[in-house]
């Protein structure tokens, strides 16, 4: 899985983790958790998943969100891409185009826990791009949070369930 940002307002602008990094006696380290921001004009969040396994191919993707302080509707797409995304060069230019929107959620002042069943096919590329909803009134979207490679909240992660 990877998560990146990509910016509307700076569409060549490619994201990385320096925010995350130290450095040790051995070197620079740059963690797995990585930041999900999405603002209303500007940042969006991608997620790419791979599915790896045979016979695994019924998917789950999950975004969960803990309660926030005033509700917001944000957009989860689906991206056209089949093989993986290379990270290092993603900018809003150069991400794949929108192909279907999955649904619009609303964080509020309880958890959520939005899911949808998939089908993966063994080494299938799943990309997704979470943003502000077009619905969401002006200025009233920003949402953030970093996210941790073994924790399920807050998180956008996926699920492979078995076929066979």
């Amino acid at each position: 899985m990877s998560v990146s940002l990509v910016d509307r307002s700076a569409p060549s602008h490619v994201f990385n983790d320096y925010l995350a990094m130290r450095t040790t006696r051995a070197g620079t380290i740059s963690p797995n958790d990585r930041k999900v921001h999405v603002t209303q004009t500007k940042v969006s969040t991608i997620f790419q998943f791979r599915a790896i396994d045979w016979g695994m191919e019924n998917c789950e993707l999950h975004v969960v969100i803990p309660p926030v302080d005033r509700p917001t509707t944000l957009a989860l797409y689906r991206l056209n891409a089949t093989v993986p995304l290379d990270i290092s060069t993603l900018s809003f230019n150069v991400r794949p185009p929108r192909v279907a929107k999955l649904n619009n959620i609303v964080p509020g002042q309880d958890s959520l826990d939005w899911h949808r069943k998939l089908s993966c096919a063994m080494d299938d590329v799943l990309v997704f791009e979470l943003a502000c909803s077009e619905d969401e009134p002006s200025g009233s979207c920003d949402i953030e949070w970093w996210q941790a490679r073994e924790e399920t909240a807050p998180a956008v992660y996926m699920i492979q369930r078995s076929t066979v």
